[in-house]
């Protein structure tokens, strides 16, 4: 998950916003990438928080 938010979503949101030059061409690429990340992250989170809950209710 970090390495998603490290190396994927934001030098793609960097691109997005303007703060990294980028072409007309790459702004759409950068944002469906950005995008799919963000989301990964997201449906990543929800085990990891049910596992960390599990594992404190165990003894």
């Amino acid at each position: 998950m970090a390495f998603n938010v490290w190396f994927i979503i934001w030098p793609n949101q960097k691109k997005v916003l303007g703060i990294v030059e980028a072409t007309p061409e790459e702004k759409p690429i950068s944002l469906k990438k950005a995008v799919l990340a963000s989301r990964v992250n997201t449906l990543l989170s929800l085990p990891m928080l049910l596992s960390m809950v599990a594992a404190q209710n165990l003894y």
